[in-house]
């Protein structure tokens, strides 16, 4: 195992992860700002708001497959380059004007070069590992993702009304409080693409795919064949992450009251047990156990705290919940990018694309299922998710014990 080439991947990772996190608190309010002064179709801000949310998720999921599938042709290093790059410049444009229409092509733009990143990453760290230490490595680069975003907002306190540029305009582009955070986030992604340049040589896939016959396996036969039940799991793991995440700050806020800052403790809470349990936990126990072992105890544990959060209303209880969620995601995330890569030493990249791909309209399709719940009943999103992913977790258990009893 390469550990000195798979070290600069996830340093290069966790670097594109917090200029991405960098960027969340801030969004919103540049973003209404924005819609404040042009109306857009006749919409209101908040709808502009979530448009641009949604809007990124929804282009990393169009673009990932074909991501994955040209860092098989042309090699990783320069994909990851290309989309480090053109996400770097997304942002640094970003922060630099408010005028609605040129924010929706550099967001989608943004989602379209961002795709490249976790794929790539992902199956490089695959190339570089034995089987053997495959779920390790994964679980490593889910952990580093995580402790970017947890960073990222952070920061963004710090630079937030820096007034570096103060009076600088040309045409579409001027300076405004929002200027220094995304030109100090897309700073972190051009530091990534200057690594990844310069400590990671230029190779084509280390696996030969010249000799394999391209004809019997196409995006549709991967769908069709083993990916498809790795593809239904994430997707139902992560909209119920979404739903979470976009439906508990409204919930707690009813229920129980709860300000900005309570909530920030625990999305804090969420994503520090997701980035520490896979980076000292989750590795070690696939490569013991298996993913077929760990699956179900991650979706039980996560089904389990969705179910809970209907009830607990102390704020210690709530964070011992939120963290066996984040347990949970942490034995299931890593765990399918694990069985994804062992399924073939053959285009690994477009089948790490599907299943990024996957995860983003996971991720979108959650927040907006989640929300229409919401708005029937404050309690519904997490009773429906909750015995959806258990149902899950009992499925994988029987296929687990079927095939068993077949071996």
């Amino acid at each position: 195992m390469k550990k000195k080439e798979i070290g600069i991947l996830l340093f290069c990772l966790f670097l594109v992860m917090i200029g991405y996190g960098l960027t969340l608190p801030i969004l919103p309010f540049l973003v209404e700002k924005a819609a404040r002064s042009n109306e857009l179709f006749g919409l209101s801000p908040a709808i502009h708001v979530g448009l641009m949310t949604g809007v990124f998720p929804l282009m990393q999921f169009l673009a990932a497959p074909f991501w994955g599938r040209w860092s098989d042709r042309i090699g990783r290093s320069p994909v990851l380059a290309m989309g480090m790059g053109g996400y770097a410049l997304s942002l640094v444009l970003f922060g630099w004007t408010d005028d609605l229409v040129l924010l929706y092509v550099l967001r989608v733009a943004g989602g379209l070069f961002s795709a490249s990143v976790l794929p790539t990453v992902n199956s490089w760290v695959t190339d570089l590992s034995p089987v053997k230490a495959r779920g390790k490595v994964l679980a490593w680069t889910g952990g580093g993702a995580s402790l970017g975003v947890i960073f990222g907002p952070v920061l963004s306190s710090f630079f937030m009304n820096v007034d570096w540029f103060e009076g600088w305009s040309w045409k579409l582009f001027s300076a405004n409080a929002y200027t220094a955070p995304f030109l100090i986030a897309g700073g972190f992604s051009l530091l990534a693409l200057v690594a990844v340049l310069l400590w990671l040589p230029r190779k084509l896939p280390l696996i030969d795919n010249t000799g394999y016959p391209q004809e019997k396996i196409n995006t549709r036969s991967m769908i069709n064949g083993e990916m498809l039940q790795i593809l239904i799991y994430a997707m139902i793991a992560q909209g119920a992450l979404s739903m979470f995440e976009s439906t508990f700050a409204l919930h707690a806020q009813e229920v129980l009251g709860y300000s900005v800052l309570e909530m920030g403790f625990i999305f804090m809470a969420c994503a520090l047990g997701m980035s520490i349990s896979q980076i000292g936990l989750t590795g070690s126990l696939i490569d013991r156990w298996g993913e077929e072992r760990l699956l179900p105890a991650g979706y039980l544990l996560v089904g389990l705290a969705l179910f809970l959060l209907m009830f607990v209303n102390a704020f210690t209880l709530i964070i011992v919940v939120v963290s066996i969620l984040a347990l949970g995601m942490a034995l299931v995330t890593p765990g399918l990018a694990s069985l994804t890569s062992k399924i073939s030493n053959h285009r690994v990249g477009e089948r790490m694309g599907l299943l990024a791909s996957v995860s983003s309209l996971g991720l979108a399709a959650g927040s907006f299922l989640g929300a229409g719940l919401y708005s029937l009943n404050i309690h519904l999103p997490y009773f429906s998710f909750s015995i959806a992913v258990l149902i899950m977790s009992i499925y994988i258990i029987k296929q687990y014990l079927k095939l068993k009893t077949h071996l």
